[in-house]
């Protein structure tokens, strides 16, 4: 019977001792946390969640997560980064991915939108480049336009992006679904809203 108690009170002294909750305000250098990374990066926003949380994002990105892949959806175990002088113009705090949990394919064949306009400590940039007659969100994911319409509005979209770049306002926006052909590495584009 002594073993029991003994037993007991261990079991009841580990079930009381919880992991410490991360506040998105103040999180602790080097804090483990699991993260939701989305399907998509948008702009500058590269989509991070806590696992617990996916509603509201965390505005920040992970470090050593070069296997990331548009098209999939991850969690991932990380640690916060919080530097003793915080970044000028970004965020206070980052993320260092440890270790991969789940990669899962997105499944989904909805429509969704990506801003034409990003933010990168502190300067605005436009999203969508043009070299020869091929079009790229954040000068990596290749844009096929879905019909020739789409194709003039992307057109449109170029001119007038880049004198708006310097002024405002920033609400031009493509909405796209993952291009089958190119799963992990470009987007189908639907409309351009303009």
């Amino acid at each position: 019977m002594k073993h029991f108690y003994l037993l007991l009170s261990l079991t009841l002294l580990f079930a009381a001792c919880s992991k410490d909750e991360f506040d998105r305000s103040k999180p602790q250098n080097g804090q483990e946390v699991e993260l939701f990374v989305d399907h998509y990066i948008a702009g500058g926003d590269y989509r991070v969640f806590l696992s617990n949380d996916r509603e509201e994002r965390l505005y920040t990105w992970v470090e050593n997560f070069d296997e990331r892949e548009i098209g999939y959806i991850y969690l991932i175990k990380a640690k916060a980064v919080v530097p003793e002088q915080p970044l000028m113009d970004g965020p206070s705090y980052w993320f260092e991915r440890i270790k991969t949990i789940r990669k899962d394919k997105y499944q989904g064949v909805d429509t969704f939108s990506l801003p034409l306009f990003g933010s990168w400590m502190p300067q605005p940039f436009f999203c969508m480049t043009k070299e020869a007659d091929k079009f790229t969100y954040n000068f990596k994911y290749p844009l096929t336009p879905a019909n020739d319409q789409v194709r003039a509005d992307l057109e449109q979209a170029i001119t007038k992006g880049q004198s708006l770049v310097r002024t405002g306002p920033f609400l031009l926006n493509i909405i796209v679904q993952h291009d089958p052909a190119n799963y992990t590495k470009g987007y189908i584009v639907h409309r351009v809203a303009l």
